[in-house]
């Protein structure tokens, strides 16, 4: 049998067909497999931003009502095994070899060619029929129409957030991508989204009638309310009402993720699925998703978050500014094929100092392009030849009351994550 390293280095490989479009060869690799899909119940969630705090917070609470859950997600930070989960932890090493061994020979026996995305899906899902799983929670990698998770027959669809990403492949504007999101909505499943207005809201509700999905939006079918000085706040859905609930995730945007957890589970506890107050609560309050406004140091402050976009940068300078720290070191690295400028425009006037630097991957726009764009912020910025390097020279820089975040990627903060390790708060 191969080594891990062997099977990882045939799966990465994949990598050089890039993205292809469509359920066909999905439907044709499962087939083969034997419908590893159909065995297990699923929560299918998309979404610009927030759907992998999201499927966090459902995965936790289903975890603790005693369920056999799964998840999904995708990037990893640091290790592939992060995105196939069951309730007894990661994938582990020897799974890994033994699920994807499997893909391989039905990927040989229907003749396809897939994708990297495509053999990971496959992978999640024939690990769950293995590991006898009872819901899965299911991430879209990206879009949700041609994506291939589009497969499961879900529970409930969850939507959280429409915005502009990856506009090369979901279209142009917010209702052209809306429209690639929606494509994840099916007959008889509930449709949940933290859309609450505007051209995608309209697009969404226009979807879910065509199909026949009772949609749920928040602001109007469930609402949260904060409770001012805490980390708690109250929600209010269409079956329960419930008080004083505490998450540990941080970021006022973390309150609508959590919300459309909450009503996600109320939508499948009416086909069966009932979960106590206690194990909800319980599940919300354990949660954790890495990488997303992530403290790993206290003095300095060092958070970490995976902000890729204009609104992800958004939401994460609205959690940094209550944080309390005197002066902000960023330390930064994006992908080529992002707006740059659009999360320039939000994170470069909160900061004091800037480090830029490339992750390694060929898709990180260079240290040397990210200076050129910072200079009409009129901020310092300095390019180094790793994150790694710049996270050490940001911890030169930092006193005591300074606060640290890496952000830009997810492939930045899984190389700052790494560097990192070890750092004990104090």
């Amino acid at each position: 049998m191969p080594s891990r390293k062997e099977i990882l280095g045939y799966l990465y490989g994949l990598e050089a067909h890039g993205i292809k479009p469509g359920l066909g060869r999905i439907k044709k690799l499962l087939r083969a497999l034997g419908y590893p899909q159909k065995e297990f119940h699923s929560i299918h969630v998309a979404g610009t931003n927030g759907k992998g705090s999201t499927c966090a917070f459902l995965f936790s609470v289903l975890k603790e009502a005693g369920f056999r859950a799964g998840l999904y997600t995708s990037p990893h930070l640091e290790r592939f095994n992060e995105r196939i989960r069951t309730s007894a932890g990661l994938i582990s090493d020897r799974d890994v070899v033994r699920t994807a061994m499997r893909v391989r020979e039905a990927a040989e026996e229907s003749g396809q060619e897939v994708s990297f995305f495509e053999f990971a899906t496959a992978m999640a899902f024939e690990h769950f029929r293995m590991r006898a799983v009872e819901v899965a929670v299911v991430e879209t990698g990206m879009g949700g129409r041609w994506d291939a998770t589009n497969v499961v027959s879900p529970l409930v669809s969850v939507i959280t957030t429409v915005g502009l990403d990856h506009m090369e492949y979901l279209g142009d504007d917010v209702a052209a991508i809306a429209r690639e999101k929606a494509g994840i909505i099916k007959k008889s499943a509930p449709l949940i989204t933290g859309v609450a207005k505007g051209t995608a809201l309209k697009v969404l509700t226009a979807a879910a009638r065509e199909k026949r999905s009772r949609l749920f939006r928040l602001g109007r079918d469930f609402t949260f309310t904060r409770i001012p000085g805490t980390r708690l706040f109250d929600y209010s859905g269409a079956s329960m009402a419930l008080e004083d609930l505490s998450i540990r995730l941080i970021g006022a945007h973390q309150y609508s993720n959590a919300s459309c957890a909450l009503a996600a589970l109320e939508a499948i506890g009416e086909k069966g699925y009932r979960i106590p107050e206690p194990c909800i609560r319980r599940g919300l309050e354990k949660a954790e998703w890495p990488g997303r406004v992530e403290v790993v140091g206290k003095r300095p402050l060092i958070i970490l978050d995976a902000a890729h976009n204009p609104d992800g940068a958004r939401s994460l300078g609205e959690a940094l500014k209550p944080l309390g720290f005197r002066r902000l070191i960023l330390v930064l690295g994006i992908m080529n094929d992002k707006d740059i400028d659009g999360i320039l425009n939000r994170l470069a006037p909160l900061s004091d100092v800037i480090l830029v630097a490339a992750p390694d991957t060929p898709r990180a726009a260079s240290a040397e392009t990210l200076v050129e764009r910072l200079k009409r912020h009129k901020k310092p910025a300095r390019p180094y030849p790793s994150v790694a390097a710049a996270c050490r020279a940001a911890l030169k820089e930092a006193e005591r009351n300074d606060a640290i975040c890496v952000t830009g990627s997810i492939y930045t903060v899984g190389e700052a994550r790494k560097c990192l390790r070890g750092l004990k708060s104090s």
